[in-house]
């Protein structure tokens, strides 16, 4: 064999291995490095992220919107009761006003029959005039006092019909609001499952990487065996030939041949370490290589399910703009909600107001009847002294029982309404600050809403984004594995190229073997130890145990002992 050129070839072996095993171990470690981002991680803490606020809002949604109608029905109740008593007030001003027209016609009749006495009926007459004058004031109260009352009724319907109103936009949240969930949490729910799985599948192709990386801790030992196998090599090259037929022949070929079978001893050495290195490889990375195939596989589903099928039922993005125009409906009616919120408070205020307005008006009736009292007594004296209008006596009787009635209507108008007030002023305290609460839960609610509105405006942009490239593994990360595949390929070849190797040295040894038995026949000799003391020499630069042990084997030299075979020892 060329001595050169197989120089050569094991330089390039030693150098070829040297780089695989270099990639290898840049490679390896930065296949386990899990820090860069992948369109899976993205969608899944994106979805991860939608659910805990969707469910934040959602509890705070319960708690504010159920059972509302319970909460004020007692109000309303209440209400209903003061209606029962606005009734009752209603009835008793129509009384007055009846009284109060009663008595501007009792009072005509007396200024006619007054007019007609002349000079004697002139004084009774001044004294009608004023008690028609008081009972038209009052007649015109009356129907003050009816039309207030009128329009404080028309505000506790108004307050009704604003609570039914509020009571539907609550319906219409509520059911937005589940509508949305359910949309929400079916589209994570299809969603995640698939997610979870290449999650899973992806986090369970680190050990065999982890595991795979062990067939690198042989790199050392092939290293110095091929700069073992160099050395021997080198050596073959650098003495020149005896004289043929000499003792200096025999030895030299003695030597030739020790130095090819310890070469062979340390390549089948050098192909059980490799060998051995492609096993665990082998061994593991069929387990990356079945994985990277399952999740391209699941990859492709998924994108042609979820992503790229853009008029597919389950495609995200078509069901997240489902989801954020129900959304964008779900605010409008957070804005009725609040606007009929506010009409509300302002509706309460202006029932307390009103039932002020008809106290004060009731306050002016008060001293008209006042006044009708003492008119009424003016009257009677009048009456009594002056026989020229005896005949209105009854008249007098009349206004006099008339008056006595819308007294007592008064008394008992003054009591509803003061107890209507302080009523209705309690209640609708408590009622306007259990609103103004409420108001500021809803606040709250719309603000968590908003946020949960924004995550998916930005969710719908990362899918915008993720549907230009949808990854599963990190940049590079199969692009990698294609390079540690073919890695692995090439330290396979320089395996098969080590084992030609083993055979063209069993040549060049079974040749020069020949010439050893024909020179020591020559000789007539069966034995021959090697004078040359560069075997010996070469030993000793040797680094693993194993290989100075086999040398002295083949050289017929001790060696020292204390290392276990095939452990390195540094001289």
């Amino acid at each position: 064999m060329e001595i050169s050129e197989t120089i050569s070839q094991i330089n390039e072996i030693s150098n070829k291995s040297e780089q695989i095993f270099l990639q290898l171990g840049n490679l390896f470690p930065s296949l386990l490095n899990r820090d860069g981002g992948t369109s899976l991680k993205t969608l899944g803490k994106m979805f991860n992220s939608l659910r805990d606020s969707d469910s934040a809002s959602k509890d705070k949604e319960k708690v504010l919107l159920s059972d509302y109608g319970a909460k004020y029905d007692p109000l309303f109740k209440q209400l209903n009761d003061k209606i029962d008593d606005l009734k009752l007030l209603d009835k008793m001003i129509a009384e007055i006003k009846e009284d109060s027209e009663q008595m501007e016609l009792i009072a005509l009749n007396a200024m006619v029959i007054s007019i007609k006495s002349g000079e004697k009926g002139q004084a009774f007459s001044r004294i009608t005039e004023n008690l028609q004058r008081l009972s038209n004031d009052m007649n015109l109260f009356a129907s003050e006092l009816s039309d207030e009352e009128s329009q404080l009724l028309a505000h506790i319907n108004t307050l009704k019909e604003i609570f039914s109103g509020i009571l539907d936009a609550q319906k219409k949240l509520s059911e937005k609001g589940v509508e949305g969930t359910t949309d929400v949490r079916s589209l994570i729910s299809s969603v995640s499952t698939p997610i979870e799985t290449m999650e899973s599948a992806i986090n369970s192709i680190y050990p065999p990487i982890q595991k795979a990386m062990e067939g690198l801790q042989l790199q050392d030992m092939i290293r110095q065996a091929l700069g073992h196998v160099q050395s021997c090599v080198q050596e073959l090259g650098r003495s020149s030939r005896p004289m043929p037929g000499t003792e200096e022949e025999l030895d030299y070929v003695s030597f030739n041949i020790a130095l090819y079978q310890l070469c062979e001893e340390v390549l089948k050495d050098i192909d059980g370490y490799v060998g051995e290195s492609i096993s665990v490889f082998d061994k593991n990375w069929a387990k990356v290589a079945d994985t990277l195939d399952s999740v391209e596989n699941s990859r492709i589903d998924f994108e042609g399910k979820f992503i790229s099928n853009t008029f597919g039922a389950d495609n995200i993005e078509k069901r997240l703009n489902g989801i954020i125009e129900n959304f964008h409906s779900m605010m409008g009616e957070f804005n009725t909600y609040h606007l009929v919120q506010k009409d509300l408070l302002h509706t309460c205020q202006n029932i307390t107001e009103r039932a002020r307005i008809i106290y004060a008006v009731f306050d002016n009736l008060r001293p008209v009847m006042s006044r009708l009292h003492h008119v009424r007594i003016l009257q009677q004296i009048e009456v009594a002294k002056n026989d020229a209008i005896k005949s209105v006596q009854d008249s007098v009787t009349d206004m006099d029982n008339l008056i006595s009635s819308a007294n007592k209507s008064l008394d008992t108008m003054q009591a509803l309404l003061e107890s209507f007030i302080a009523d209705t002023g309690t209640m609708l305290s408590t009622f306007t600050t259990s609103i103004s609460k409420d108001n500021e839960s809803m606040v709250s609610l719309r603000a968590s809403k908003n946020k949960f509105f924004e995550e998916l405006k930005v969710g719908q942009g990362q899918v915008a984004s993720i549907i230009q490239n949808f990854t599963v593994f990190p940049d590079g990360f199969q692009q990698k594995c294609v390079v540690v595949q073919q890695n692995l390929q090439e330290l396979k070849g320089l395996g098969n190229r080590l084992e030609s190797f083993i055979d063209e040295m069993r040549k060049a040894e079974s040749e020069l073997q020949v010439k050893k038995n024909s020179l020591m026949s020559e000789k007539g000799i069966s034995s021959w130890k090697i004078k040359n003391s560069k075997f010996s020499d070469l030993i000793n630069k040797f680094t693993i145990t194993a290989h100075k042990e086999a040398a002295g084997k083949i050289g017929g030299f001790n060696i020292e002992k204390g290392a276990a075979s095939g452990e390195v020892t540094f001289f």
